[in-house]
């Protein structure tokens, strides 16, 4: 795909104007005439503009890739991400209605993607800076990764279906070598792009990138991630991909989606709640968020596995795994399978802390520590997590090991 296809243009606010004005369907959502609607920017992510639209009967959404990052034009981008993120939610709309949104409409030249507004919505990260506790959230993108997951991947649909998506999203290699990178080499190593604020990180850094046992389980993960495409994934679920209302939650932002292992996506969503969990000056408030991640892996678990025993029927004998009508050896499989989901959630985890605190693209949580010593302090806990996460000296076989460790861990500072 070329990088500029020649009707591209960027739009401003006039030309989203303009845009939504020529698409009847999306017009007639919006209601009343184009000059009465308001459109505003609220970009706020590395790589896209973001626009959003109202009008008397209802708003939308508009996100138009750049040919570069937009908080870093020298660093030059395809458009295309933009139809990825379209073709994710195409596939998984049908089996999470009501934890993300609709694609409204996908413009491959001017690589526009239109979805509804979520303008009742809160970003998760945003409420939990604020103290802002939803106690079902958790649940919530529990659900959704086990659904989204189960429903793309060889447990649910013949593998030539599954085969077929997997060629389509194997061209997301831009934004798959960012996660990559960003994720899975560069803080490991000397890289231009790490950066931590504060020099007291530094002797832990070191400890990361001389610790063979650390390294070794990063190329671990990253060959999992290249070469375990056990679904479709969304691939950025941070608590920033997150809007709530409370009652009502939907995932945005999928434009990462690749095939990998279904642990990815869990590892980010815990990794950034025990970020901001490090970051919480409230010491009653974090056990908020113990509940969340248990919370999240119970549901998750539980609805998965929901799933998959409502699946050992099938014409095609090959679409069925571990079918057996002796269920401990069918439990004792899907335990197998299960068990390796937590192991690489609990790895994927770690390395979104370590990337979030001395990588590219830092989370904004700590900055609600106003104390420089605290900050330094949590973040150098939290650092401290992640590497004993990866090094494993104790085995990390059950998810109260898992919470054991992280208090251990804050316990300490």
């Amino acid at each position: 795909m070329t990088m500029l296809p020649s009707p591209y243009t960027t739009l401003d606010l006039e030309g989203v104007r303009t845009f939504l004005a020529s698409l009847p369907a999306i017009a007639a959502r919006l209601g009343g005439t184009p000059e009465a609607w308001q459109v505003r920017e609220v970009s706020d992510g590395n790589l896209n503009m973001v626009f959003l639209a109202h009008g008397p009967h209802g708003g939308v959404c508009l996100k138009q890739a750049l040919p570069h990052v937009r908080v870093d034009p020298s660093w030059k981008m395809p458009l295309d991400r933009t139809f990825f993120e379209a073709a994710y939610l195409r596939a998984i709309f049908p089996h999470v209605p009501d934890l993300t949104t609709e694609c409204l409409h996908f413009d491959p030249h001017q690589f526009i993607l239109i979805v509804p507004a979520l303008s009742e919505h809160t970003v998760l990260r945003t409420a939990l800076m604020a103290g802002t506790f939803y106690p079902s959230v958790a649940a919530h993108v529990g659900e959704f990764v086990a659904r989204s997951t189960f429903a793309t991947s060889l447990l649910a649909e013949p593998f030539e279906t599954v085969m077929n998506r997997r060629i389509c999203f194997a061209r997301n290699q831009t934004l798959t070598r960012i996660t990559v990178d960003l994720v899975l080499t560069d803080p490991y190593h000397d890289h231009p792009r790490n950066h931590w604020a504060d020099p007291h990180l530094t002797s832990i850094v070191a400890a990361l990138r001389a610790s063979a046992a650390v390294q070794a389980r990063i190329d671990s993960l990253r060959l999992r991630f290249l070469s375990t495409p056990q679904a479709l994934l969304h691939g950025d679920l941070h608590t920033g991909s997150v809007m709530t209302t409370g009652a009502d939650t939907r995932i945005i932002d999928g434009e990462f989606a690749t095939f990998g292992p279904i642990g990815f996506d869990a590892g980010l969503f815990i990794g950034n709640l025990i970020l901001n969990f490090f970051a919480t000056p409230d010491r009653a408030a974090q056990s908020v968020h113990l509940d969340m991640i248990q919370t999240f892996w119970t549901t998750f678990k539980k609805q998965f596995l929901s799933l998959w025993q409502n699946r050992e029927t099938a014409q095609d004998r090959s679409e069925l795994y571990y079918a057996t009508t002796d269920k401990s050896t069918q439990n004792f499989e899907k335990s197998l399978f299960m068990n390796e989901i937590f192991h690489d959630m609990c790895g994927f985890c770690a390395t979104e802390i370590i990337r979030r605190i001395i990588g590219y693209a830092h989370v904004a949580d700590f900055t609600i520590l106003a104390d420089p010593s605290t900050r330094m302090e949590r973040q150098k806990a939290a650092l401290l997590f992640a590497k004993d996460c990866l090094e494993q000296k104790k085995p990390l076989k059950s998810l109260a090991d898992f919470l054991e460790l992280l208090q251990q861990n804050m316990s300490a500072r």
